[in-house]
């Protein structure tokens, strides 16, 4: 089998193109420390872009074929946005990359040997499928146990749906193995949706922007078992948990 990778939904291999080797599963931290008297006081590490370097070959059967592949793969790849990349042989994952360079040469008359480099803002890798999660919320300080996999923090979407009238009060969403806790106050009437997205720093009511009066943190998920304890949110609503897991 000929391994290649997926850009934007294109394969690559459509275009001759083989992956001969990677440095996908590198890894790099930045950690900072303040020097005080007797010691140095460590901050949390800082992830920065990942720097994905894929080493090519693009194979056809006539120099003018080549040309062709070549002008293909570059027109696809040099994109003003990140899109999904996708190796072929680790297609359960997928990382929102821009293209930073190109660089080969032909090596005989229908080969072309270069490296392809790529840069990841978001340094993690994602689930190409999404994990859409519903709990019954049958009591007024409910817990439920929510267990991602990968190896990296998550921020979910979390959808309320309320059962019965809410007027006035405090709803909290907690995970408890973090430490993380949001309060939103407000009212809500049957059926109606509070969407909390820890990605964005969003809350919305209704689907409008309706932060005014949250307070705390919004509460990721960690890989592994995640305690989620919803409070006063009836004993008659739902708690939908929407996410991909995240991969270092």
């Amino acid at each position: 089998m000929n391994y290649s990778f997926t850009f934007n939904s294109v394969d690559m291999n459509t275009y001759g193109l083989i992956v001969v080797a990677s440095d996908i599963h590198g890894l790099e931290r930045e950690n900072e420390s303040q020097l005080i008297q007797d010691l140095s006081w460590p901050f949390r590490p800082k992830s920065p872009p990942k720097m994905i370097t894929l080493q090519v070959a693009v194979m056809a059967t006539s120099r003018a074929v080549l040309k062709g592949y070549l002008d293909g793969i570059k027109g696809f790849i040099a994109t003003d946005v990140p899109y999904n990349l996708v190796l072929d042989g680790l297609n359960d994952r997928y990382w929102l990359a821009k293209v930073n360079s190109f660089n080969g040469g032909y090596r005989g008359v229908s080969t072309w040997i270069g490296t392809i480099g790529f840069q990841a803002d978001d340094p993690c890798a994602y689930d190409v499928s999404e994990t859409d999660s519903p709990h019954l919320i049958d009591a007024d300080h409910q817990t439920v146990i929510e267990t991602p996999g990968g190896t990296a923090m998550i921020s979910p979407v979390y959808t309320l749906t309320a059962g019965e009238e809410l007027a006035a009060v405090t709803i909290k969403v907690q995970n408890i193995n973090t430490d993380e806790e949001l309060q939103w106050t407000g009212t809500l009437t049957i059926g109606q949706v509070l969407e909390i997205n820890t990605d964005a720093w969003t809350i919305k009511k209704e689907g409008v922007a309706d932060i005014s009066t949250f307070t705390g943190q919004f509460p990721r998920l960690q890989p592994g078992a995640n305690q989620i304890k919803v409070t006063a949110f009836s004993t008659t609503g739902t708690l939908d948990i929407k996410y991909r897991n995240r991969f270092l």
